[in-house]
């Protein structure tokens, strides 16, 4: 995990099928399987994937979109390797820009 730029809000489950993975039951996810793939390496070519092909690249979905290592976010969109997992339509900064407008002046 500590390969990844965000990781703090799903753990294991960015990878693996269960949420706590122990020999016997490790079982990867797609997204998992992509990562193992790129020589469990996170970078521009892993976060321009949609491994679980939710519409969604794994960068944004990690808050990684380059895919240099620098998250963009304090914690991950959602989860690269769960297709039921998709961002949120409203981010935090678009909330506070949505709040603003009905404010009292």
């Amino acid at each position: 995990m500590k390969k990844l730029p965000n990781y703090e809000r799903f753990k294991c489950v960015i990878c693996h099928t269960v949420s706590d993975p122990q020999p016997g039951n490790a079982e990867l996810n797609l997204f998992g399987l992509d990562f193992q793939e790129n020589n469990n390496r996170w970078n521009t070519d892993l976060a321009r994937k949609d491994s679980d092909k939710d519409t969604f690249q794994n960068g944004y979905e990690i808050g990684d979109e380059d895919g240099d290592g620098t998250r963009e976010i304090v914690q991950e969109r959602s989860n690269p390797g769960d297709v039921n997992e998709i961002p949120a339509p409203i981010d935090q900064a678009t909330w506070g820009v949505i709040k603003r407008l009905f404010e009292d002046d």
